[in-house]
C-alpha cells in the first residue's frame, strides 16, 4: 500500500509525464480492447439458452469446403437416427416476409423478418416463453402443420405495444392466416448473432408459401443439436456420420463409379455451437485476426515509447535511487516500487482505453456492416471484456516497466554522489536507442502490410469487372400478395416499361441474380457435342435476365442476339415445345466449344433432357460472385421464358447521378401496381463496395493503425534525441567552443536519428518480407515482395525520421558555449 501511495504521489508530481504516458497507453490498450470486443461479440459470446456448451452444429466437409446447410429430407433422416443427441432441430436463415396484422387492427402490409424452424427448435435450445407458449413438434407435422407463430419480445413491444391480448390473435403471413401463440424472452434472438427475427414459424408451413422448399435439391437448413449428458461428441458424430452416408448412398446409386466416389467422399462433422451460427464469423475471421496482430504491435510500440519516457524520468531520479540504496533499500525493493508505478500508469491507461474502446468498437462494426443491437449484437463490455482489459493493462505495465526498473535499480553510489556527468559515465543511452530501433522496425512492418492491402484494394476496385458500375441503380422488387407466375411476369413487364420511361433512365432490365452478392445459381448441365472427362462434372453458373440486360449492365454481346419478345413463354398462348433460349459468356463458349461457333448449340439441365436451351448469343465475361475469382462458365436464361418464384432485381442505367432520380424510381414502383413491393434500393457502386468490405476493413483500419505506429515511433525518436541533447549539452558546448560549426552539430544529431531509423528499417524490412508471405493469400494483383510498396514505405520512414530529428538538432545547434560550460 505504501508503494501505491508513493506511486500516486509521483504521478501528481509529474503531471506532464503522467498525461502523455496515460494517453499513449490508452490508445494502445483501447485499440486492443475494441478489437477484442467485436471478436467477443461475433465469436465468443454464448447464446442466451440453457447450457449452451452442450450444443453442436452439423456440417458437411468435402472438396468444396465446409457446407453448413442441409435439405429437409436430410434433416429428417439425421433427426430420426440421432440417438446420442437429446434433440436435433432445423433452422433457416432469417429472411424478409410480408405480414398483415389483421387480427389486431392492421390493414396495410408490413415487411417483417421471419425465421422458419422445426417444431423442436425451442425445446432443443431450452428456451421458455415469456408469454403464451413456444412451438412444439405437434405444430410442425408434415402436410398438417399448425398455422401458428411465436413472436419476439422486441417485435411484441415495437409492433403490438406489449399488449398481452395479442396471444391468440390472428395475423396474415404471406396470405396465410396464422395465430400468435407466444412471445420469446427479452434476451432471446435465435441462434444467429447480428440477426433479430420478428417471428418464428414451423418449417412445414413453408410449402404454403413456396411449394418446392422441402424437397431434395434445396440445401437451406442449419442443424443444431444438443448432446445428451454423459455422451461424448465424437460418439454422436460417428452415429450421425453413418446415417449421413446411408442417406447419401441412395441418390448415388445412379452415378458412375467416379461420381459416386466423389459424392460419398463428403463427411459429416459436429462443431461446437455454444456461440450460435453466424456467416459473419467465417466472413470476418481473417480480418479480425489480422487486426488483432496489428493492434498488438501498436501496443508493443506504445510500451516501448512509454519505457523510453520512464528511462528518461528515471535518469532524473538517479540521485534519489542512489541515496535510498545508501540508506539500506534493497534492489528488489526499488524494482517493486518502479513496477508499481508502471502498473498504476497502465491501470489509468486501461480505464481511459475502455472509453476509447467503446467508440472504436462501434466504428469497427460499421466497417463490418452490422448494426449494433442490444439483443442480438450487443457490443457493450461484458465480464470477459473487462477481465481482458484488466489483464492487458497489468501485462502492459509489467512489459514497459520491467526494463526501466532493472536499469534504474542499478546505481553507482560513488559516481552519482560525485555528480559525474552522464556523458562520461558510459553509454547509458543504449537501451533507449534499442527501444527506438524496435519501434521503427515494428512500424515499418505495419506500414508495409497496410501498403500491400491498400494496393490490393486499388487493384480490385480498378479491375475490369465485365460491366460498368457507374450510374447503375438496383431495385429489389417482390409482391405483397400471392401472385401466380403468369401474373408475376405481366407485372414485371409493366414495371420494366415504366422504369424505362422514367426521366433520366437510359436503359432498364431485370435479373434473378445480382453479381457480386451472396446469391448464386450453380447448375449441372449436359452439353450437346461435349464429352466430359472420366472425372469431370459439367457445372456452370446461371442467371435469369430480361432483354437489354447486357446493354443496361454495360456488358456487350460479342456475337449473336439479345433476348426479345419472340422468346416469351408467359402463358399458354405463347407456350411452345421449342427449346428455350440462352446466352452464354465467353468462358463457357471457350471451355466447351473451343474454336467452334457456339451459336445454335444446345444444352440441357442434368437429369432433365427435355429441358433444352439453344444458345443465341455470347456475352463478354463478367464477374459473378467475387472480384477475386475469374468469371466462371455462365449461362443466361430469359426470365420471361420461365418466370422464377423469387423476387427480382431491376437495374436502371441513369444519365446522371442516381441520387437525383431514386425518388422517381420509387414512385414508378408504387404507381405501377399496388401488389408490387419495393424491398431495397441501392447502386451498383454500393454493391461493389460491399463485396470489398473485408479488404476495406484491413486496408483502412490497418492503414490508420500503421500511421499511428509511425507517429509513436517518431515521437520515441524525437524524445530520445531530445533527451540525448539535454544530457550532452556540456559536450556540445565544448565542441562549439573548440571551433565546431553549428551545421556540424546539426548534422551530428540528425545523423544519429537517421542511423537509428536506418537500423530499424533494415530489421523491419526483413520482418515485413516474412509477414507479407504469411498474408500473401489475401493479396490480389500485388506480390508479397512488391518493390513499390517496400521502397515507398522505406522512403517515407526516412523522411519522417529526418523531420523528427530536426527539432532536437535545431536545439543542439543553438547551444551557447558559455551557458553550456556552466551546465550542471
Amino acid at each position: 500500500m505504501n508503494d501505491l501511495r508513493f506511486a500516486f504521489r509521483q504521478m501528481l508530481k509529474n503531471p506532464g509525464f503522467t498525461a502523455v504516458a496515460v494517453l499513449t497507453l490508452a490508445l494502445g490498450i483501447g485499440a486492443n480492447t475494441a478489437i477484442f470486443t467485436v471478436i467477443n461479440t461475433i465469436m465468443l459470446r454464448s447464446l442466451p439458452v440453457r447450457k449452451p456448451h452442450e450444443l453442436v452444429q452439423a456440417s458437411v466437409t468435402g472438396a468444396s469446403g465446409r457446407i453448413p446447410t442441409f435439405t429437409y429430407p436430410g434433416y429428417e433422416r439425421l433427426r430420426d437416427r440421432a440417438k446420442s443427441l437429446s434433440g436435433l432441430c432445423a433452422v433457416a436463415n432469417v429472411g424478409h416476409g410480408r405480414m398483415v396484422a389483421s387480427g389486431v387492427g392492421g390493414t396495410e402490409p408490413e415487411i417483417i423478418r421471419p425465421q422458419p424452424v422445426s417444431g423442436n427448435f425451442f425445446s432443443v435450445l431450452g428456451v421458455q416463453p415469456f408469454a403464451g407458449r413456444v412451438l412444439n413438434e405437434a405444430d410442425d407435422m408434415p402436410k398438417n402443420a399448425g398455422r401458428v407463430v411465436v413472436i419476439s419480445h422486441g417485435f411484441w413491444q415495437r409492433r403490438f405495444g406489449s399488449d398481452p391480448s395479442v396471444i391468440g390473435q390472428t395475423i396474415t403471413f404471406f396470405d396465410v392466416a396464422v395465430t400468435i401463440v407466444g412471445v420469446t424472452p427479452p434476451d432471446f434472438f435465435g441462434i444467429q448473432p447480428g440477426e433479430n427475427p420478428d417471428l418464428w414459424l414451423p418449417i412445414n408451413l413453408i410449402p404454403l408459401i413456396q411449394s418446392q422448399a422441402l424437397g431434395e435439391g434445396h440445401d437451406w437448413l442449419c442443424l443444431i443439436g444438443r448432446v445428451r449428458p454423459g455422451t461424448d461428441t465424437r460418439e454422436a458424430q460417428s452415429e450421425l456420420a453413418v446415417a449421413f452416408q446411408q442417406y447419401r448412398g441412395e441418390p448415388a446409386t445412379g452415378m458412375t463409379a467416379e461420381e459416386r466416389q466423389r459424392f460419398l467422399a463428403d463427411r459429416l462433422e459436429l462443431q461446437p455451437a455454444a456461440t450460435g451460427w453466424s456467416p459473419l464469423r467465417d466472413q470476418f475471421r481473417q480480418p479480425l485476426m489480422i487486426l488483432t496482430v496489428v493492434v498488438a504491435l501498436v501496443l508493443l510500440i506504445t510500451c516501448a515509447n512509454v519505457a523510453s519516457l520512464m528511462l528518461a524520468q528515471a535518469t532524473a531520479r538517479t540521485r534519489e535511487f542512489t541515496i535510498r540504496t545508501a540508506l539500506g533499500a534493497h534492489r528488489l525493493r526499488l524494482i517493486r516500487q518502479l513496477l508499481t508505478e508502471s502498473v498504476l500508469l497502465a491501470g489509468f491507461g486501461g480505464l481511459l482505453g475502455m472509453l476509447f474502446a467503446h467508440s472504436g468498437a462501434r466504428l469497427l462494426v460499421t466497417f463490418v456492416g452490422v448494426q449494433p443491437d442490444p439483443v442480438s449484437f450487443d457490443i457493450s463490455a461484458d465480464a470477459r471484456v473487462l477481465w481482458f482489459t484488466m489483464g492487458l493493462s497489468l501485462a502492459t505495465g509489467l512489459v514497459f516497466g520491467l526494463a526501466p526498473a532493472l536499469r534504474s535499480s542499478r546505481s553507482d553510489l560513488v559516481t552519482t554522489l560525485k555528480a559525474v556527468s552522464p556523458s562520461v559515465a558510459g553509454n547509458r543511452h543504449f537501451l533507449q536507442q534499442s527501444l527506438v530501433v524496435t519501434q521503427v522496425a515494428m512500424s515499418l512492418v505495419l506500414l508495409v502490410g497496410a501498403g500491400l492491402f491498400v494496393r490490393t484494394l486499388q487493384q480490385l476496385k480498378g479491375m475490369d469487372m465485365g460491366f460498368s458500375r457507374e450510374r447503375l441503380v438496383l431495385l429489389d422488387v417482390g409482391f405483397n400478395q400471392r401472385t401466380d407466375r403468369p401474373h408475376r411476369g405481366l407485372l414485371y413487364k409493366q414495371l420494366l416499361a415504366g422504369l424505362e420511361e422514367t426521366p433520366g433512365a437510359l436503359a432498364a432490365s431485370l435479373s434473378f441474380i445480382t453479381p457480386l452478392t451472396d446469391n448464386s445459381w450453380g447448375q449441372r448441365l449436359d452439353i450437346e457435342g461435349y464429352a466430359p472427362g472420366p472425372e469431370e462434372v459439367v457445372r456452370c453458373n446461371g442467371m435469369s435476365v430480361a432483354q437489354r440486360y447486357f446493354e443496361t449492365m454495360g456488358a456487350p454481346l460479342l456475337s449473336g442476339r439479345d433476348f426479345g419478345p419472340q422468346d416469351e413463354r408467359l402463358d399458354a398462348s405463347t407456350a411452345t415445345n421449342a427449346p428455350g433460349v440462352a446466352i452464354i459468356n465467353e468462358t463457357m463458349a471457350r471451355k466447351y466449344f473451343g474454336n467452334a461457333p457456339a451459336l445454335g448449340r444446345r444444352f440441357s439441365f442434368f437429369g432433365n433432357p427435355a429441358r433444352k436451351f439453344e444458345i443465341v448469343g455470347v456475352a463478354k465475361d463478367a464477374k459473378y460472385r467475387t472480384l477475386r475469382e475469374p468469371a466462371p462458365p455462365t449461362f443466361y436464361l430469359f426470365c420471361f421464358g420461365e418466370v422464377p418464384d423469387w423476387d427480382m432485381t431491376f437495374a436502371v442505367r441513369m444519365a446522371g447521378k442516381p441520387a437525383a432520380v431514386i425518388d422517381n424510381l420509387r414512385r414508378t414502383v408504387r404507381e405501377t401496381n399496388p401488389a408490387l413491393q419495393l424491398r431495397r434500393v441501392r447502386t451498383m457502386d454500393e454493391v461493389v463496395d460491399a463485396s470489398l468490405r473485408q479488404e476495406r476493413i484491413i486496408a483502412n483500419l490497418g492503414g490508420f493503425f500503421s500511421v499511428t505506429a509511425l507517429a509513436l515511433a517518431c515521437l520515441g525518436l524525437y524524445g530520445t534525441l531530445s533527451f540525448t541533447v539535454a544530457q550532452r549539452t556540456r559536450e556540445i558546448g565544448v565542441r562549439v567552443a573548440l571551433g565546431a560549426q553549428r551545421l556540424d552539430v546539426f548534422s551530428l544529431v540528425v545523423g544519429k536519428g537517421l542511423k537509428l531509423a536506418l537500423i530499424g528499417s533494415v530489421i523491419g524490412l526483413a520482418g515485413a518480407l516474412a509477414a507479407a508471405r504469411l498474408v500473401s493469400s489475401l493479396l490480389y494483383g500485388v506480390k508479397s515482395s512488391d518493390p513499390v510498396t517496400f521502397v515507398s514505405v522505406s522512403l517515407l520512414l526516412v523522411v519522417v525520421a529526418a523531420l523528427a530529428s530536426w527539432l532536437p538538432a535545431r536545439k543542439a545547434a543553438k547551444v551557447d558555449p558559455m551557458e553550456a560550460l556552466r551546465y550542471e
